[in-house]
Formats: C-alpha cells, structure tokens, sequence
C-alpha cells in the first residue's frame, strides 16, 4: 500500500546517491537535487547522464507519484558546464552530449509521474530547459533567467522543442534572441514558470503543489502528461535537427571564440566594434 502524504521519517527511503545528484524518497514521493553547490549546479555530462538515468527509471506502478526536481545551494542551474563545452568540441564528444541532454529531456517527459521544480537564484541555459521540462514550476522572488547561449556564440537547440512549448514559439524566439536575464516577474508573466513566492514561502508552496497532485489518480495523470504529444503530433526530424545544430555551433568559429571568451572572463571578439 501506498504510503500517504505525511509518511513518517521511518518512511524516507535515500537511494544510494551517485555523484552530483541526490534522491530520496518519502513515500510516493521523490526528491531529485542537483549537488553540484560549488559550481552552481552546472550541468555536467556526468550530472545530466545521472539525471537522465533517474528520471528513466520511474515506471508507472513503482509507487512514485510526483516527483521534485530541486538544486542545493543559492542558484538552482546555472546551465551547461562551459569547461566540458570547450573539451566536448576539441574531442569529437559533442555528438554524444548534446544526445545525452536530449535523452535527460525526452525522459522528464516520459516520466509518468509529474514533475515539479523548485526554482531559486538563477536557471540560465540549461537550467531553463529543465525548468521547461518539468511539469510545475515554482520559482523564489528574485531568481534570475537567461536563455544566453547566444552571447556564447551558440544556440539553445537541443532545449528548443521544450522552450518553445513552455513560452509559445515568438516569446520563446524573442528570449533566445536577446540572451538577456529577466525576473520572475517575467518569467510568470511569459509562462515559463506557474508561481512566484517569496523564498522563505518556497518550500511550503512546493508542498501545496505536491499535495495538489497527490489528489489526482497517478493514471489519469500520467495520461494527462502524454496529451500534449498526443495534440500537437511528434515530428521525428526535430531531436536530429536540434541535435546537430548544437554540435555545430560548437565546432563553429563563433563558438569556440564565445567558449574561450567566457572562460577568460572578457567580451567576445563579436561585441569589440561596439
């Protein structure tokens, strides 16, 4: 039998946590944090491959009905680790990165349990994917947003399909093309995120979500969790095309000169004539 809501300590099941990640579970619910503190939770290889793996492994009839997806520390994503960009693209490994995001995405949206996340400081780059990709978002006053792949010389391809669906297509665009950051303010108003609440209300406001999905039947949700897919169609082209774009970007001139820009702390060669 399922263990309800308010399951004892006794019921707190930690899994043995792998680096970069933690997960526990206290009864149908699962807890996923990033613990990458140190560097701002930035998405490594390792920590997206970790994720991926977790969010794959919940199955419908597991027990687990929600799931939160939360980050240690002040800042819950600061996006792609910009060192292992730089590596990826001088070893050939960016095939494969940009596929293992692609792989984290399609499992979150997999999942049959929803997934709610808790959002504070900042989610830039890929952290914004993440946010996209969960089914709830609930962000702390004065966390701050960026889809700035752009002042890299890159693009935010592999997270596209799940920006575009989260914000509609021209905010989305229009956000991507101004790379700038922006409030939570905007970030609700565009729909990025579904409530803002004063930090020390976060965690409380997380837990009336939770409750509000314990509510529904775990199948009707599940269900619910696929029509989105279901209305608008599955294009088989998109994760190839965005895939490759990425890969791209990353062995352009552009890119490789926003990388080293970026990790030497000074402007880009593209914004000197300014």
């Amino acid at each position: 039998m399922t263990p309800p809501h308010d399951a004892t300590e006794e019921a707190r099941e930690p899994t043995v946590a792998p680096d970069n990640l933690t997960v526990v579970r206290e009864g149908p619910v699962c807890r996923v944090t990033l613990a990458r503190p140190a560097r701002r939770n930035a998405l490594s290889r390792a920590l997206v491959g970790e994720l991926g793996r977790v969010f794959a492994s919940i199955a419908s009839g597991d027990g687990t009905r929600v799931v939160v997806l939360a980050g240690e520390g002040p800042v819950f994503c600061a996006g792609g680790d910009i060192a292992e960009f730089g590596e990826a693209a001088a070893t050939g490994r960016s095939a494969a990165d940009a596929e293992g995001l692609a792989d984290l995405l399609a499992a979150m949206a997999a999942c049959p349990a929803p997934i709610v996340v808790r959002v504070q400081g900042a989610a830039y780059g890929g952290g914004v994917g993440l946010v996209c990709a969960a089914d709830v978002a609930i962000a702390a006053e004065g966390t701050r947003f960026s889809l700035s792949e752009a002042r890299l010389g890159l693009v935010p391809a592999v997270i596209a399909p799940s920006v575009v669906a989260a914000l509609g297509a021209r905010e989305a665009r229009a956000r991507m093309l101004l790379a700038a950051p922006f409030g939570a303010d905007d970030a609700l108003r565009s729909g990025l995120v579904h409530r803002v609440v004063p930090p020390a209300r976060l965690d409380a406001a997380v837990a009336d979500a939770v409750a509000d999905l314990l509510r529904g039947a775990p199948g009707a949700l599940a269900a619910i969790k696929r029509l989105p897919t279901l209305v608008a169609g599955d294009d088989p082209a998109t994760r190839a095309a965005t895939t490759g774009l990425l890969v791209e970007r990353l062995a352009s001139d552009e890119g490789r000169e926003g990388l080293r820009a970026f990790l030497e702390k000074r402007p880009p060669a593209w914004t000197e004539s300014r």
